[in-house]
């Protein structure tokens, strides 16, 4: 095999330099900077016109760009290799600005949207140009496709009459449309960055407003500690933690987790509060506080959106947790006395907005001293691991992270976002991890003060 010596050939290392350069453009108008003082030492131009009919009436057209090769030399040699200030500027920024023209040459070189060789031009007194370009004899003319239409233009110009040829013109027009396409795909990505901020600003102002649904602080309970932890997702979520005073000084407590993610999850999850705090009548019961949230989201329409929750009634002076599900994670029920941990899942039921006819009903479970219950959503039992493998974090890893706490409520958090980071290696989230955290610390007392972590 022989590898040609190709170093000594300048077009080849020209080429070489300008494609390096144009794959670095971030902005549409790098592109123009990037090719233009080099394309012309590949293939020679003396004037250079690029021509729009976007949006525009057949016949008329807008001139976006126009200089001499002389000008061009003019400002890489004196400005340090800027292009002329009209060259670089933006015009589809100016664009609703710039003037209006029809007819004169430019007129009838894109009349019927095909490219051309112009020759023996006579451009004095050009009732557009003027006699600017009356040194110039020959033309290319070459349309730049945009969806197979023909909306912009790029014509050469030569003082040559016989300057062109079919040659010439069949490589413009791929070099042009090549430009061409790499400005339009800049421009394109250019929007889609500015959409996205747009978008994640308006994610981030769900995600205050998110926040501030939250409880502000912590109920202080005699004879209960207890810690919160609320970590949102990458995107506004639907998850949502709450204490609703119930009667005879007994505590409601909520875990939901709305289906889906973004502005419409989060909207729901507000739904859903203020209709929690609506609560009134009924016996007070998990169960009876279900099905009255149930019934009014139905009401509301969710279009395809339902709602997992789990709702416990604790009253201090039993230690009694009256509690009640809605398809929703089993709560790990850590008991003091033997170190085992199980799952709460005996009053388990569908989820809420789905049907009005289904049966709610609620369980009771008795706590005593130094037993705790977790309350969490499938964002951290559905963590990811950070290997190939994939794997989800699971009940097991909870159970593990329960189990060398004691039960205490601030340890219990802390040891479970210990535990997910180092199965998740990340710090960032696929889905909003909800933690609550109680412990019967026993009759008239609260050892611990609440704590409220990761908000």
């Amino acid at each position: 095999m022989r590898v040609l010596d190709l170093s000594e050939n300048p077009r080849i290392k020209l080429i070489e330099e300008l494609l390096v350069e144009a794959s670095r453009a971030r902005e549409p108008t790098d592109v123009f900077k990037v090719f233009g003082p080099r394309m012309w030492k590949i293939r020679p131009i003396e004037y250079f016109i690029s021509l729009s009919t976007r949006g525009l009436p057949d016949g008329q057209y807008k001139i976006t760009r126009r200089y001499s090769l002389e000008e061009m030399r003019a400002a890489l040699e004196s400005n340090a290799g800027t292009l002329p200030p009209h060259a670089v500027s933006d015009p589809w920024k100016v664009f609703h600005q710039l003037p209006v023209y029809r007819d004169g040459v430019l007129g009838a070189a894109i009349a019927g949207g095909t490219p051309k060789i112009l020759k023996d031009l006579d451009l004095r007194n050009d009732p557009v140009l003027g006699s600017d370009l009356a040194p110039y004899r020959s033309a290319v003319v070459i349309p730049l496709l945009d969806n197979g239409k023909p909306l912009n233009w790029s014509i050469h110009f030569r003082r040559d009459p016989e300057a062109y040829s079919e040659q010439s013109l069949e490589d413009a027009m791929l070099l042009s449309n090549l430009i061409g396409a790499m400005t339009r795909n800049l421009v394109a990505i250019k929007e889609v960055e500015r959409l996205n901020r747009a978008l994640n600003a308006q994610f981030e102002e769900v995600a205050r407003v998110q926040q501030s649904l939250l409880p502000e602080k912590l109920p202080q309970v005699p004879g209960l500690a207890i810690a919160t932890s609320y970590l949102t997702s990458d995107q506004a979520g639907g998850d949502y933690y709450d204490f609703l005073p119930m009667p005879d000084g007994r505590l409601g407590v909520l875990v939901a987790d709305v289906s889906g993610h973004g502005a419409g999850a989060a909207t729901i999850m507000a739904m859903m509060r203020a209709i929690l705090h609506c609560y009134s009548g009924g016996d007070g019961s998990a169960s009876s506080v279900l099905r009255f949230v149930n019934h009014r989201l139905l009401g509301s329409r969710l279009e395809g959106n339902f709602i997992t929750a789990f709702f416990g009634v604790y009253d201090p002076a039993t230690a009694r947790l009256n509690y009640a599900s809605a398809g929703h994670n089993p709560p790990r029920l850590y008991t003091a006395a033997t170190g085992s941990i199980r799952g709460i899942d005996d009053a388990a039921t569908l989820p809420l907005g789905i049907s009005d006819d289904m049966d709610i009903w609620s369980e009771d479970v008795q706590l005593s001293p130094g037993d705790a219950i977790v309350l969490y959503t499938d964002g951290i039992t559905e963590a990811f691991s950070s290997d190939g493998n994939r794997r989800m974090f699971g009940v097991e890893k909870l159970d593990e992270a329960i189990r060398t706490t004691a039960g205490r409520p601030d340890d219990i958090v802390e040891s479970i976002h210990r535990s997910l980071f180092a199965h998740t290696q990340a710090r960032t989230r696929a889905d909003d991890q909800t933690l609550v955290a109680m412990q019967y610390v026993g009759p008239d007392r609260c050892l611990y003060p609440p704590v409220r972590a990761g908000v």
